[in-house]
């Protein structure tokens, strides 16, 4: 199965257990409308904000690629959404063997996520499907220059999939979840994992989240 795939079952789990089954008509089980686009644009801005673009303030600082490409995979957990809301997926399997730059190159990658943000905000007058065709597009194109690749996306993406799921089946939303294992947060221990064993099916690795848990509680 090609790994794009495999995120888009992944994707509509996830979605089905946190908001039922009702969510991809655009509603979750607690009647809340869903607005993916918005979700996209304001998690590209959130990205932008990962470069050290402010012209006026720690001038001399470093970007931090790192957040950034954390805030890429959300961008992805929310264009999956909107593209099974659409009904359509396939043709995001189009981009399985996207070829990465050689090194990230920031300011062209920020250029790209404010072409995705003007048209995610614009998608959501319009709500054309050519719209989300050109957010993937451009998404695919920022993945590239950051230096990353559908493998490295697939990877990233499993450790946030797999939290989620796991954050929400130990009290998430009833706030009785603890975040903090020992002094370090759960995100960085399943990335730890991950890195250590990255041949873990998504199984394994929900497996593994157990596993350090169950020492915290």
């Amino acid at each position: 199965m090609s790994q794009i795939k495999q995120m888009f079952e992944l994707q509509q789990q996830l979605n089905d257990n946190t908001n039922g089954p009702e969510w991809s008509s655009g509603i979750t089980k607690d009647g809340r409308y869903i607005s993916w686009l918005r979700c996209i644009y304001m998690e590209a801005t959130e990205a932008i904000d990962s470069f050290n673009w402010k012209h006026w303030k720690d001038i001399e600082a470093a970007h931090d690629l790192d957040n950034a490409k954390v805030e890429l995979v959300d961008i992805w957990h929310f264009i999956m959404s909107e593209a099974i809301h659409f009904g359509d997926t396939q043709f995001a399997q189009g981009y399985e063997n996207t070829k990465p730059e050689r090194q990230a190159n920031p300011e062209l990658v920020i250029e790209i996520l404010e072409k995705l943000v003007a048209s995610a905000s614009g998608a959501n007058v319009d709500k054309s499907q050519n719209a989300l065709y050109e957010i993937t597009a451009l998404f695919f194109k920022a993945l590239a220059t950051m230096s990353m690749d559908v493998p490295e996306l697939y990877k990233r993406y499993l450790v946030k999939n797999q939290l989620n799921t796991f954050r929400q089946k130990h009290g998430y939303k009833e706030g009785t979840y603890i975040k903090n294992w020992g002094m370090v947060e759960d995100n960085v221990i399943a990335f730890r994992i991950m890195e250590e064993h990255p041949d873990l099916t998504p199984e394994q690795l929900y497996k593994e989240l157990e596993k350090k848990y169950s020492l915290v509680i």
